[in-house]
């Protein structure tokens, strides 16, 4: 059973659903499985716990 783990930052629950389809769709046709085998899980990270090159991703946005 193929279990996709997600980090990334939180995405509304209809990319969530796409992604979802679109990922269950590849693995169980490269793997030659059943769909209802895969599970993906999400995991939102919050732009203040995580960094890139020694800055808060938060910190790193352009203020509009």
């Amino acid at each position: 059973m193929p279990t996709i783990h997600i980090y990334a930052f939180e995405r509304s629950v209809d990319k969530r659903r796409s992604l979802t389809k679109d990922i269950t769709e590849v693995v169980s046709r490269n793997y030659d499985i059943d769909p209802s085998i895969v599970t993906v899980y999400f995991f939102d990270t919050p732009k203040d716990r995580t960094a890139h090159g020694g800055l808060l991703v938060i910190d790193e946005e352009v203020p509009e």
